[in-house]
């Protein structure tokens, strides 16, 4: 049985109150898979500049992870450019394969 993917761009963010870790798992057009990595900090540019970045990979599906209020911030600047996120318990994505 081969699994097929339902989402061909998707991004995942690990909220805690200093940094933003950010993983993208893109699929192009070609059909090629590409992982981009990247930290943000917690202040109010760089929250601007992640939003920026994940409005840029276009992605179909964005999933934050966080334990405490953390989230607020970076999900607002997520909607300020038109991406809609999913804030997840932590213990749900950490059980996911993969």
């Amino acid at each position: 049985m081969e699994l097929v993917a339902l989402y061909k761009r998707v991004i995942g963010l690990d909220i805690h109150q200093a940094q933003i870790t950010a993983c993208a798992l893109i699929e192009d057009a070609d059909g090629s898979s590409r992982i981009e990595q990247r930290q943000f900090g917690g202040f109010k540019r760089d929250r601007r500049e992640l939003a920026d970045w994940v409005a840029s990979l276009r992605p179909d599906e964005v999933v934050m992870e966080s334990t405490g209020i953390y989230w607020k911030s970076p999900y607002a600047a997520l909607e300020a450019v038109g991406v809609r996120a999913k804030v997840v318990n932590a213990r749900h994505v950490k059980n996911v394969p993969g």
